[in-house]
């Protein structure tokens, strides 16, 4: 997908970087050339541009792209004016940073469809993860389920998926396994059922949250 980044602070350098490793087409967008000197080498284009004027907004063609990300945060007034500006050039897909309740509402009232806290969605991943044994990450899918990546518990070390019986032993689905390759990990895909779990492994599971911590706390199998 082309993708527009606006603001390259921390959130929105992050955001524009996490997107092209995803091999998206990034534009980063930014009124500071030392930051757009940063990035320029890592995303698709780079650009020195003030966001807050709509004529600058209308020449760099932002309505042919997939998406456009105003990452702007502590700037209330240039949040909102840039977000202003998209939405009378009839750029389809935007999405806005808050950075607390107040920005938020007022994006609300602009009637912007995509309003990410940012900060407020890390707090509560962080809190998820924390009691979670053994969690590196976490999203939430609903209410009720997520996914979880989680180390391999050292009681599942040396046994297979079909003995380990993870659905109905503890109400977990998984997903797929990443396994400890060099520095980094590679992804099994579709775990076959003779796969035998290896120490460093990394496991993606699916289920309710007591599930999930029911499963990554036990000691024994």
């Amino acid at each position: 997908m082309k993708i527009a980044v606006i603001g390259l602070g921390q959130f929105g350098f992050q955001l524009a970087l996490a997107l092209a490793e995803e091999k998206h087409e990034v534009v980063a967008i930014d009124v500071e050339e030392k930051t757009v000197d940063a990035i320029k080498d890592q995303v698709a284009h780079a650009v020195i541009a003030d966001a807050q004027d709509a004529k600058v907004l209308d020449e760099l063609g932002l309505t042919d792209f997939d998406r456009v990300c105003v990452a702007i945060g502590e700037d209330f007034a240039a949040s909102l004016l840039i977000t202003g500006h998209l939405q009378e050039l009839g750029v389809e897909h935007i999405y806005c940073r808050a950075v607390n309740p107040v920005h938020e509402r007022l994006l609300n009232l602009m009637k912007v469809e995509h309003i990410v806290q940012a900060e407020l969605l890390a707090a509560r991943q962080l809190a998820k993860r924390m009691g979670i044994r053994g969690a590196t990450r976490h999203f939430d899918l609903s209410k009720d389920f997520g996914i979880v990546e989680l180390h391999v518990p050292d009681f599942l070390i040396g046994k297979n998926l079909v003995e380990s019986d993870l659905r109905r032993r503890f109400s977990v689905n998984l997903v797929t396994v990443k396994r400890q390759k060099g520095d980094s990990h590679e992804v099994i895909g579709v775990p076959p059922p003779e796969l035998v779990f290896q120490e460093g492994d990394e496991l993606v599971v699916f289920g309710t949250e007591p599930a999930i911590k029911g499963f990554s706390s036990r000691k024994e199998f």
